[in-house]
């Protein structure tokens, strides 16, 4: 590639659509040269036995001609990382690709505490229409040919030494949530220092806030049961369709009395709590010996 490039890959929930919507934008030195749907068309979608690079690397090619000098080109999708619904296989073989379509590109990782991390997965997952309870989710499956939920696809390390091994371990930056919001401009600026987004000087005013209006926890049961009248992506032919009951039942879960019932209430992580703690202590040990840069990892289990 003629000029630099950043590949973002996710992890999905650790502020990537904040990356994406407020910080990888030209007025802080970036510029974002594919989409969601041309990285899921270009590197995620094809088979394995009809991949080519040419197709993703012309495109890449004619977009680096639209960046400026002083900016960093980059590609920011989650879906890079593999799907967590279905317990991230194949991000191994994403990477592999990427490597294939820019082997000089640097990678950056974003990453956040798993305790946290599997109960937003799960919420997302009713976001998108799912109907399976905290327990069944989490729990997986074993039916041959079939992927759902698996524990490894957080074993972060994992994934960093393949992307170390593929690219360089100089060439990989991992970031956790965690600092970016206990001071957003210190790890934007650390960020941009790996990139080299020399252009780079300090957040514009709007980008300043993380916004993350999810329904509580405690509406879930409820929330799961209106799926299965809810056109979606996971249910998109429904026998009833009543798109609207799923909102109305996460607002009143934001209000009045209800809001009063269920506050203080997390189901879902103290279901992951007494399932996963401890669970990826050694991973995080591992990350953290592996990670040539500094990163704080004291919160994580």
């Amino acid at each position: 590639m003629s000029k630099p490039l950043l590949i973002h890959i996710g992890y999905h929930k650790t502020a990537t659509t904040w990356m994406q919507k407020h910080l990888f934008l030209p007025h802080h030195g970036y510029h974002q040269i594919m989409t969601h749907q041309e990285v899921f068309d270009l590197v995620v979608r094809p088979h394995g036995l009809r991949f080519e690079t040419g197709p993703v690397r012309a495109l890449i090619k004619e977009r680096l001609t639209q960046v400026a000098p002083d900016h960093v080109a980059v590609i920011s999708s989650e879906i890079l990382s593999g799907h967590p619904f279905q317990g991230g296989h194949e991000s191994d073989v994403y990477a592999e690709r990427l490597a294939r379509i820019a082997p000089d590109a640097r990678i950056l990782i974003t990453i956040r505490d798993q305790i946290k991390i599997i109960p937003s997965v799960y919420m997302q997952y009713l976001q998108r229409g799912g109907t399976m309870g905290h327990e069944a989710f989490l729990k997986g499956t074993n039916q041959p040919g079939y992927f759902g939920f698996t524990p490894e696809h957080f074993e972060y390390d994992v994934l960093v030494r393949h992307y170390q091994t593929l690219f360089g371990a100089g060439n990989v930056y991992v970031s956790t949530q965690e600092a970016l919001t206990q001071d957003m401009q210190a790890a934007c600026t650390a960020l941009a220092d790996f990139a080299e987004a020399t252009h780079f000087t300090t957040l514009c005013r709007t980008a300043q806030t993380i916004h993350a209006a999810g329904y509580p926890e405690a509406a879930a049961p409820a929330l799961r049961r209106t799926n299965h009248v809810r056109k979606t992506t996971l249910n998109p032919r429904p026998v009833i369709a009543w798109d609207g009951l799923y909102t109305l039942v996460g607002g009143l879960s934001r209000r009045g009395p209800i809001k009063q019932i269920i506050a203080g209430k997390h189901p879902v992580t103290d279901h992951v709590r007494r399932h996963f703690n401890a669970r990826y202590t050694a991973h995080n040990q591992t990350l953290k010996s592996i990670v040539p840069h500094p990163i704080d990892l004291r919160s994580y289990c």
